[in-house]
Order: structure tokens, then sequence, then C-alpha cells
């Protein structure tokens, strides 16, 4: 589970926006994902794919192919980096 999380955050790019991995010194103006509550983040992927709630472009394109059991890795992977 940990590497297929690790393969998924390679694939859809979310260290960029998100700089999971602290790589950019640069303030970040996307929300943070690493260390929330695992239920909120379940919940506003739920958002995002439903494009009705969040409309963005970008994430809706980023997880629009993406099942609950991938979202659940990779969020599972960036906690326990």
């Amino acid at each position: 589970m940990f590497l297929k999380g690790k393969n998924l955050i390679k694939i859809h790019n979310c260290f960029f926006c998100h700089n999971i991995f602290k790589i950019l010194k640069i303030k970040n103006f996307y929300p943070k994902i690493k260390n929330q509550y695992l239920d909120y983040l379940l919940w506003s992927f739920k958002q995002y794919k439903n494009i009705v709630s969040r409309n963005n472009f970008i994430m809706n394109s980023q997880i629009n192919n993406l099942s609950i059991f991938d979202i659940k890795k990779i969020l599972f992977f960036i906690n326990k980096i």
C-alpha cells in the first residue's frame, strides 16, 4: 500500500502543488495535505470528484480517474513519510 501510494503521487504530481516532500522553499498557496485529519481529506476528495461543491479544474482532472481506494493509498503514503 505504501509503494502504491508513492507511485500514485508521482503519477498525479501531488507533491508539486502541495509541497509534500518540502522540496520547494517558496510559500505554498495550496492546501496542506500532510498531517490533516483523514476523514476531512476523504470528504474533500469526494467533494472534488463531485464537481458541484468544489469546482477546481486542476484537482478535478488530477483525481477524476482515481478510486476511493487509490485516494486512501495516497493519503496513507503522505501521512507516513
